[in-house]
């Protein structure tokens, strides 16, 4: 994605690639750093055995059950202010109603996984700001996305990416309607988690390539 031909030419080129280097660094980052601090925060579970296919992935993140909290809740800030400023630094590749829908579905996202990880919920259940702050993380971050499936070929996405973006944007929103459906057939984090891992999945692929695409294009 780092195909600058449909970038505005006021545009400087060598900031546009700087500033697709430190999108893909934050992406990495913040999604490597997601993970951590959900296993970590898994890890230090003593009531009983934390499962990841029943207990949601806010329970991690609530004082009075999980001895880890901290973790957990600064692992949902951290992620989602890197992905917002990521989506902001990518962004620029793009062009009108493309570039506005790369920032707007990024800081959605951010902002969602941000007030998540503020306003914990707690063993009475979610609070207004902490569900409406999920529910900007995992919509937003799934249409992120489909976002990147749509616009991705103009600044040179490959092929396999973009439909590899479409599968998992799907999946995702898909998940998060099972999850709010309360379905029964699978745990009710087995379905967050699908909509949720998506983001986390797509957020590293897309450092990773992005970067390992700086390498052989020899950016500074």
């Amino acid at each position: 994605m780092t195909q600058l031909s449909g970038v505005e030419p006021a545009v400087n080129t060598a900031v546009v690639k700087r500033s697709t280097v430190l999108a893909a660094a934050a992406f990495l980052v913040g999604g490597c750093t997601y993970l951590a601090a959900e296993a970590i925060s898994a890890r230090g579970w003593t009531d009983r055995p934390y499962s990841y296919a029943r207990n949601n992935i806010s329970d991690l993140g609530i004082p009075d059950l999980s001895p880890l909290h901290t973790v957990m809740n600064a692992g949902f800030v951290v992620d989602g202010a890197l992905f917002a400023l990521a989506g902001l630094g990518l962004s620029v590749l793009f062009e009108g109603r493309a570039r506005r829908l790369v920032a707007g579905t990024s800081l959605v996202h951010g902002v969602g996984s941000i007030v998540v990880g503020l306003a914990h919920a707690s063993v009475n259940g979610a609070s207004a700001s902490h569900a409406v702050g999920a529910g900007m993380a995992i919509v937003g971050g799934n249409l992120v996305l489909l976002t990147a499936a749509r616009y991705g070929g103009r600044v040179g996405a490959p092929r396999w990416y973009t439909t590899a973006s479409a599968a998992a944007g799907v999946a995702g929103l898909a998940g998060f309607a099972l999850f709010l459906a309360d379905t029964g057939i699978l745990g009710g984090g087995a379905f967050e988690r699908i909509s949720v891992y998506t983001i986390i999945g797509w957020e590293i692929v897309t450092g990773a390539a992005l970067l390992a695409r700086a390498r052989l294009s020899k950016v500074r």
